[in-house]
């Protein structure tokens, strides 16, 4: 099984996504590897405020090989403006990167 032990993430997402959001997204990520699912290096969350008032954004999270999608609608303070992020993994050498698609 695979772990990934280092994580980074770019200045772009450390100004733009907040902890909340951060770290639900790489639970999303070690979820699918935990549970032994086929985990794509390239994994992408379109992140959109749903409800500026209450906080209320969506999250879809996909994979292109093989097909993945999910969506989930969570509560984050942390989501300034919506969002393309995606995060490359290197399971073998046991670390990822979180970048917004603008960096990429």
């Amino acid at each position: 099984m695979f772990n990934i032990d280092k994580k980074y993430m770019t200045i772009g997402i450390k100004e733009n996504l907040g902890i909340d959001m951060q770290l639900f997204i790489w639970s999303e990520i070690e979820k699918r590897i935990n549970l032994k699912e086929d985990v794509d290096y390239l994994q992408v969350f379109n992140i959109k405020i749903v409800d500026e008032i209450n906080d209320i954004v969506e999250i879809e999270h996909t994979q292109e090989i093989p097909k993945y999608k999910n969506i989930s609608v969570i509560k984050s303070k942390g989501v300034k403006n919506n969002l393309k992020v995606f995060v490359i993994l290197e399971l073998e050498a046991g670390y990822a990167t979180m970048l917004l698609a603008t960096e990429y």
